[in-house]
């Protein structure tokens, strides 16, 4: 196909659609406005916005580990003058991910300082010629990428706009071969909107070989919890998404979006989809849920009650933002209440929580079979390399 002059945000674009990703998982960011200009100019590549830079990892975490292709996040965290907890949250996503072998493709984008001389590359170590910088924006700049190093498999700086396309399916690439994991791609905010020269190529073929298989129910939650599932409510067809023990508190809910949103996308929309928590864990979810009631997402939160008053709250909590939510103190109710939660999210078309009291979660334990926590399923993560 002859080469054509486009935008080189609207090239990366045409990258990821090339690519096979149907969903970018984002957040607000002024910086990252012309990715979602383009994305929406496309529209093959839908767009769904977390609250926060981690959110949106676990999300794209949960969307790979179902999907069977690389996640992709569009992140702008802010540089100095902030808390810099846009820019934590962000690692610590990336770290989940590289932790547990799944594949992410994550975009930056950063207003670099005129006249500041940033090397276009920093997945290398950089060289004398490089000046320390003043504190700063201009320092933070080149810090996202010298900081994403350790929790990536590559991170580099694309500055040179022209290159861009062929870097961005180069981290794709990056980000499926070997033990996979996640990379990161930063593009200056000035740099999208020059022209540079693209001839539309073919990407990675779709695999059919989705995790997702023919399970009825995917159970996203720790390996802790997984035994107090098995023991009342799995199925045969029950699929678990399975956090490692070391994984960020929190991580769940925006994972269990990313499942479900990898199982529209595949048609399976009539498979239930469950977020198992704890209930000071549903604390760090809070915006998340917020999601998924904004952007309608059918899931069943299963909350479990430490507290005693926790759960009741949790209830009242799912009301204010419109959705439906249920108590289970018997033990024996817990398969019933899953099936009635199920059929709720799918007929609203919104979450629905089911809060798991703590007499009911200690009688599941007790019946659970003895080395359940060995039958969690959790993505293969070949040794790293």
């Amino acid at each position: 196909m002859a080469a054509t002059r486009i935008p080189a945000v609207r090239a990366a674009v045409e990258v990821i659609r090339s690519e096979g990703v149907g969903l970018v998982f984002s957040c607000p960011g002024a910086t990252a406005l012309p990715w979602y200009e383009e994305l929406e100019r496309a529209g093959a590549s839908r767009l769904l916005m977390a609250r926060h830079e981690q959110g949106a990892t676990h999300m794209a975490d949960g969307w790979a580990r179902t999907y069977g292709k690389a996640g992709v996040v569009v992140a702008a965290p802010q540089g100095a003058g902030r808390t810099g907890a846009d820019l934590d949250g962000l690692l610590t996503g990336l770290r989940a991910a590289r932790a547990e072998a799944i594949p992410l493709v994550c975009l930056t984008g950063r207003t670099a300082p005129p006249g500041l001389s940033v090397p276009p590359d920093l997945s290398v170590p950089p060289g004398p010629s490089v000046p320390p910088g003043p504190p700063g924006e201009a320092a933070a700049v080149a810090d996202l990428v010298r900081s994403a190093r350790p929790v990536t498999k590559w991170a580099v700086r694309a500055g040179e706009p022209a290159q861009l396309p062929r870097t961005l399916r180069e981290a794709f690439r990056t980000a499926h071969e070997g033990r996979p994991g996640p990379v990161l791609v930063d593009l200056p905010y000035g740099a999208c909107g020059q022209e540079i020269r693209y001839a539309a190529a073919t990407g990675r073929k779709k695999s059919d070989d989705s995790p997702a298989t023919d399970a009825d129910t995917h159970v996203v939650t720790d390996a802790g919890l997984r035994p107090l599932w098995g023991a009342r409510c799995e199925s045969p067809r029950t699929r678990y998404v399975v956090r490692g023990r070391d994984g960020p508190p929190g991580w769940q809910i925006p994972a269990a979006v990313g499942v479900r949103r990898a199982l529209d996308f595949l048609g399976r929309r009539d498979t239930t989809v469950v977020a198992l928590v704890r209930d000071h864990e549903l604390l760090f979810s809070a915006d998340e849920l917020a999601v998924t009631a904004r952007y309608d997402v059918p899931l069943v939160l299963a909350v479990l009650d430490t507290g005693g008053r926790s759960g009741a709250e949790a209830v009242e909590l799912m009301r204010t933002y419109g959705c439906a939510g249920r108590r289970v103190d018997d033990p024996g109710a817990l398969r019933s209440t899953v099936a009635w939660a199920g059929k709720e999210a799918v007929s609203t078309a919104r979450p629905v929580l089911m809060a798991i009291s703590g007499r009911a979660a200690d009688t599941a334990r007790a019946t659970a079979p003895a080395g359940s926590v060995a039958g969690a399923s959790r993505p293969r993560t070949p040794p790293e390399a």
